[in-house]
């Protein structure tokens, strides 16, 4: 099975590289292309509008929101914010009448028709009065597509385009500055979003992925994209620089009565299926949202096909079922119960070859490994939180979270080593399974207080977690030595059977008081204590050569505790934080083997602190940040109970271990400019370790891997990210430019010797899509990954470098028909193995009709090019790999989605509170 694999690889292969070997050439086409279309007509758009916009004293007014807007329907084409100086231009859009509109909150709104010709207009200089109470005013209504508020830009829904069966995903791709990665991660303003809220509220426990895949984007009224201070900082009025960028979605009035949501069905070609539904009912005071899937399309979300191209997890064969419900109460304002529960089924069958070569102090050896595999998992989670903020100066919060999970896993494989003269030398043929019953829980308190108006406050926090695993693991193993010597060759068959019981309990405290000195100063006193508690009970049974060996019995206790006392000095203004500490923290672990001691130590450290923020401006933010840190060794690394499940890789701890000490330094660097929307995010991230637990390891004749672990020298880590998002001046098109590097250095020890190792990875990235996405939205993008590894001991050097094209197009060809389309080129190339090419294509056209375009039909085609290998390339301090794994490959799917919505009356689409008042 394995050569027939290899070979359709290589045949597979053989192809696309012959098709794909001018691809490279073909990207630097197509980007010209994709320029010139989005660049028709803007030689005769030279036209543009300017202005100043003042208060009624004439002074310029900051941050006041320009747009222009479609007459017919008051979708935004264009978007500025006025300067410091109030004053603001905008350009690069066709001959045509709009709708503009000047906004600026606590101000009217001013808005005009205007008509735009190849002439640059001067609107002079508008002016915003106070937003009053007039009877010389009349009201109209006016869609505001972007709002600015101290820490919040809210996004108005109904200025951006969205189809009937669009969830918040794909209405978020469409607001400035927002992107969505392929791995679901979602960036505002070039930062991280770090949760998204529901009308303010949690939404199953902030997962992002629920939130955008299940909600409707017509359920939203708007989309506020928020720098959400601490808790701490919103509790006291103390600002800490702590700010995390968070999305809230506000609902549209009309979704906050009776049911809304969807069900969907899907019927592919190789026996693929999927069905999902989401159900929400949302009023003032609560919000019940119900949703679940099933498929066998790698799709662990409830999204059938995303149109950037991801399927979810494409790694084998994967059946998924969820299901789960959230339900959010409001008692009063601010004090908040959230309740959900989700449970999900996997099925994962996995099939797989990798080439790998490992190197020891003198020689090396290579190994080929055919691997099949099939992982079972039904998991239940409960997660519930109390937030009480509806006391003046006081904030509450308790939180908890329980999970039990069942996994049984069944597992084959044979490999086949080879040594430094490509000689078969040793093979092993070895079935596992397992069955696992896994439950852990965690409650967690804190309560924060501000006491006088000075700035003297409290802290206190407390948490509780367990877990209780009950695993049984099953090996049999037929390994044959000296195969190719047969005066020396021997075989060794192996069965184990191995039952485990780990239980662990943690609990911690920490108090805190906050003194003011003089204003601005104040000193800082905290202290905490932490417990770590597991208990490990094994009873392993071993038969070799059909000799019964002696059961392996023990019992293992392992505890550490961590107490730390900090004093610190607190300066904090509105532009800048300062906080500079120091703790004395003292650290004991102790280990009982069968109630006998093993090892009972206790380490003191001192360890200091600094944080300095700077926000110099509305969205500009620099802050830098030292600290001292220590990290005691986990229980199997000091354990000195030997571990030969695999008889072909075998480890034990060190007892004699102590503790690592770091010293970490950080530099970030965000700057968001709302006039022209040009985001900048960097930061610089340096770490230095003492005392470094390295791994020691040794490879004997047979191929018996052995590891352990020592205390030796230092290892460092250097990270560093640079992100840039803006608009082509002179074009309709925006990019977006990223580029990361990390060093890593660090030592093993390999058959006694010492192995220095550094890994240098850097990577780039640059996309660029059209800045109006209403009917078509059009992306194109590379990214390039380079890796270089450098070894001490062996000229084993590796580099690998892997580039991957992608492009998306999806266009509104009508009200009721879309079409989309995205394809992803990956090449990889290695001083190690073979060139791959890794082309996907997909496909999609649909068709929404029924009342009110509820209905929404798909039909797909996904991996046209039949493209069903991934390939994983890894390498760490003594061998490099490179594995094939199968996945779906072609299939078409048909599928038909319907919408529920709640009764809305006669309310018009773009009516419900967006009214403004304007003079005329």
């Amino acid at each position: 099975m394995a050569d027939y694999f290899l070979k359709d690889i290589k045949k597979v292969e053989t192809t696309m590289i012959f098709k794909f070997s001018n691809f490279n050439y073909t990207i630097i086409k197509t980007l010209l292309l994709l320029i010139t279309i989005l660049s028709i007509g803007i030689n005769s758009q030279a036209q543009s509008i300017k202005g100043l916009v003042v208060d009624e004293d004439n002074n310029p007014l900051e941050f006041a929101s320009i747009a222009l807007l479609q007459q017919k329907d008051s979708l935004l084409i264009k978007y500025t914010t006025t300067g410091a100086d109030g004053r603001f231009e905008l350009s690069d859009f066709k001959e045509n009448t709009y709708l503009f509109q000047v906004f600026l909150m606590t101000y009217q709104a001013n808005q005009r028709v205007l008509k735009v010709t190849n002439t640059p207009i001067n609107l002079g200089t508008i002016k915003l009065d106070k937003e009053v109470n007039n009877l010389n005013e009349v009201v109209v209504n006016a869609i505001v597509p972007i709002k600015i508020k101290q820490d919040t830009v809210a996004f108005n829904a109904k200025a951006f385009k969205v189809r009937q069966d669009d969830n918040v995903e794909d209405l978020i791709k469409k607001l400035l500055g927002v992107q969505i990665g392929t791995d679901g991660s979602v960036t505002a303003q070039g930062q991280e979003i770090t949760k998204i809220l529901v009308d303010g509220k949690e939404f199953f426990n902030n997962d992002p992925t629920i939130a955008l895949k299940n909600l409707t984007a017509d359920a939203i009224k708007s989309v506020q994209i928020i720098d959400e201070e601490s808790d701490d900082a919103r509790t006291t009025g103390i600002k800490d620089g702590e700010k995390t960028k968070i999305i809230n979605l506000v609902l549209e009035d009309g979704k906050k009565t009776g049911y809304f949501g969807k069900m969907g069905v899907g019927i592919g070609t190789n026996d693929r299926y999927t069905t999902n539904f989401d159900i929400n009912r949302f009023t003032k005071n609560s919000q019940l949202a119900l949703f679940g899937n099933l498929n066998n399309i790698n799709n662990t979300g409830a999204a059938v096909f995303s149109r950037d191209g991801s399927r979810g997890d494409n790694s084998g064969f994967l059946t998924t079922g969820t299901a789960g419900a959230n339900y959010n109460y409001e008692f009063k304002k601010d004090l908040n119960f959230n309740l959900d529960y989700h449970f999900g089924h996997s099925d994962r069958e996995q099939e797989e070859n990798s080439n790998r070569t490992e190197f020891t102090s003198e020689t090396s050896f290579t190994t080929e490994n055919e691997n099949t595999s099939e992982n079972i998992s039904d998991n239940h989670n409960v997660n519930f939180s109390v937030r009480d903020r509806s006391k003046k100066d006081a904030y509450l919060e308790f939180r908890g979270n329980f999970k039990n999970d069942t996994r049984s896993s069944s597992n084959t494989s044979s490999t086949v080593f080879f040594d430094e003269t490509k000689i078969e030398d040793t093979n092993s043929n070895r079935s596992t399974s397992s069955d696992d019953i896994r439950n852990s829980g965690k409650l967690n308190f804190s309560y924060r207080k501000k006491i006088n108006e000075k700035g003297r406050n409290i802290r206190l926090r407390s948490g509780i977690s367990f877990s209780d695993n009950d695993d049984v693991n099953y090996q049999n193993s037929t390994t044959k030595y000296n195969v190719s010597d047969i005066t020396s060759y021997s075989e060794s068959d192996e069965t184990t059977e191995r039952k485990e019981r780990n239980k662990g309990l943690n609990y911690d405290v920490s108090f805190r008081y906050m003194e003011p000195i003089i204003e601005h100063h104040l000193i800082s006193f905290s202290t905490s204590y932490e417990n770590n508690t597991s208990d490990e009970s094994l009873d392993q049974t071993k038969t070799i050569n059909t000799i019964a060996q002696n059961p392996f019995i023990y019992q293992l206790d392992y505890a550490n505790q961590i107490f730390e006392n900090q004093l610190g000095y607190v300066y904090s203004k509105d532009k800048i934080q300062v906080y500079l500490s120091g703790s004395f923290e003292t650290m004991k672990q102790k280990l009982d083997i069968d109630s006998n001691s093993n090892i009972n130590k206790k380490y003191d450290h001192f360890l200091p602190s600094t944080t300095v923020n700077y926000e110099y401006k509305k969205g500009k933010n620099l802050r830098f940040r030292y600290n001292k840190s220590t990290s005691l060794p986990s229980s199997s690394q000091i354990s000195p109970i030997l571990n030969d499940f695999n008889p072909l890789s075998i480890s034990v701890g060190n007892p004699n271990l102590t503790p690592e000490e770091s010293d970490n330094l950080n530099l970030r660097l965000y700057s968001h400019n709302f006039k022209s929307t040009a985001s900048f995010f960097s930061y610089l991230n340096y770490s230095k370790t003492t005392n470094a637990i390295v791994t020691n390891r040794s490879v004997d004749e047979n191929y018996v891997s052995s590891r352990s672990y020592e205390n030796y020298g230092d290892k460092s880590n250097f990270r560093g990210m640079v992100h840039f998002g803006n608009k082509i001046k002179g074009l309709p098109i925006r990019y977006t430019f990223r580029v990361s590097s990390s060093i890593n250095d660090y030592t093993t020890i390999i058959d006694g010797a010492y192995n220095k190792t550094n890994t240098n990875s850097n990577s780039f990235g640059l996309s660029l899509s059209n800045d109006v996405k209403n009917n078509i939205d059009i992306t194109i993008g590379a990214n390039y990954d380079f890796d270089k590894t450098t070894y001490s001991l062996q000229d084993r050097n590796r580099d690998y470098f892997k580039q991957n094209y992608y492009s998306k197009f999806d266009w509104d060809i009508t009200n009721s028909i879309n079409f989309n389309t995205q394809f992803d080129y990956s090449l990889y190339t290695d001083n190690n193995f073979d060139s791959q090419t890794v082309p996907i294509w997909n496909v999609a056209v649909e068709y929404a009709f029924l009342k009110g375009k509820r209905g929404n039909l798909k039909f797909q085609v996904l991996d046209i090019l039949d493209k069903n290998i991934e390939i994983d390339r890894v390498s760490s301090d003594n061998y490099f790999e490179e594995t094939f794994k199968k996945s779906l490959g072609t299939y078409a799917m048909l599928s038909f989605t319907y919408s529920m919505k709640p009764p809305t009356g006669k309310e018009s689409k773009r009516d419900s509170g967006e009214s403004r008042r304007h003079r005329h």
